[in-house]
């Protein structure tokens, strides 16, 4: 009897031995399966992220472009009222130029007039001198 349970101990020794080994096996391949799947993940979460980084770069770019040409509008609308306050102060300075000489003109016929008056309150004393 004692040889007996030795041998089914051994037996069933045996068979917990296998059992464990089958059960280590397939613990190796759990984890293998889990490690590739996790390599995966990570792989996918690369790619993920390298299109993110892709979309953000070109979004960026266009953000870029927008700006650009928003400074250069800017530039352009700054320089046309800078042109339209240049012409307004040409033409204000042509104005002011034009009155000069039209000043100097006036001023020069009223000296004129005055001259001729002087001349014919010169001429009319001499008449009232000579009829008097």
């Amino acid at each position: 009897m004692e040889r007996r349970e030795r041998g089914l101990m051994k037996r069933l020794n045996t068979t917990i031995k296998s059992f464990n080994d089958e059960q280590l096996k397939r613990d190796e391949e759990v984890l293998s399966f889990l490690e590739k799947r996790e390599e995966r993940m990570e792989a996918n979460m690369l790619k993920k992220a390298e299109g993110f980084e892709y979309i953000y770069k070109e979004q960026f770019k266009e953000f870029g472009k927008i700006m650009v040409k928003r400074d250069k509008e800017i530039e352009r609308d700054n320089n046309y009222r800078q042109k339209l306050w240049i012409d307004s102060l040409d033409h204000v300075n042509s104005n002011v130029v034009n009155m000069h000489s039209m000043l100097t003109e006036i001023e020069s016929s009223l000296n004129t007039l005055g001259a001729r008056q002087d001349q014919l309150i010169t001429l009319a004393n001499d008449y009232c001198l000579r009829n008097s």
